[in-house]
């Protein structure tokens, strides 16, 4: 049976990653004469979240998270990390085959027990002939101000597209 609650979460993502896909050509045309376009406001937690991520230690991004019970989703990559020591794990993983990964917000939205971070994705992936950028979306899940869950969702074949690598992944090795 399907959790309605999971089903509606990755429908919310999946339009926003639409949506922040179509806002970087909307953001891109310059604002009238006189008129500037507001920043969006982030949330603490979304600020800490891309500095752990773009850091250098990833015990950083997971003592964000809950002591026990936390999860860690890349659902482009399909991999599910769990505990601290999964999301330190994730964080190594990437950068080992991304080794100049770069998470930038765009925006974050703070609604009851959840945050939606709206970002860029990019790097090089190892053996890549070329970089990539994509839009992607993360749902946090809160548990007493600490992360429960992330789920990140971008497009796994625009990243490949955009590398220069066949649909079906990265290259041996990474």
């Amino acid at each position: 049976m399907i959790d309605v609650r999971t089903a509606a979460t990755g429908l919310l993502a999946a339009a926003a990653v639409t949506l922040a896909g179509t806002s970087a050509a909307t953001a891109a045309t310059p604002p009238a004469a006189g008129h500037h376009a507001p920043k969006p406001a982030l949330t603490p937690l979304a600020v800490k979240w891309a500095a752990a991520w773009n850091g250098s230690d990833p015990q950083e991004l997971a003592g964000l998270f809950v002591k026990d019970g936390s999860r860690y989703t890349d659902h482009a990559f399909d991999r599910t990390y769990t505990g601290r020591a999964g999301v330190a794990q994730w964080v190594t993983d990437t950068k080992q085959a991304i080794p100049n990964a770069e998470i930038t917000l765009t925006a974050s939205v703070h609604l009851a027990d959840r945050e939606i971070l709206f970002w860029n994705f990019s790097g090089q992936a190892t053996g890549a002939p070329h970089s990539f950028s994509v839009p992607a979306v993360t749902v946090l899940g809160l548990h007493g101000g600490k992360i429960l869950t992330d789920d990140d969702y971008y497009s796994k074949a625009e990243v490949n597209r955009q590398s220069g690598l066949p649909e079906s992944g990265l290259p041996k090795g990474s």
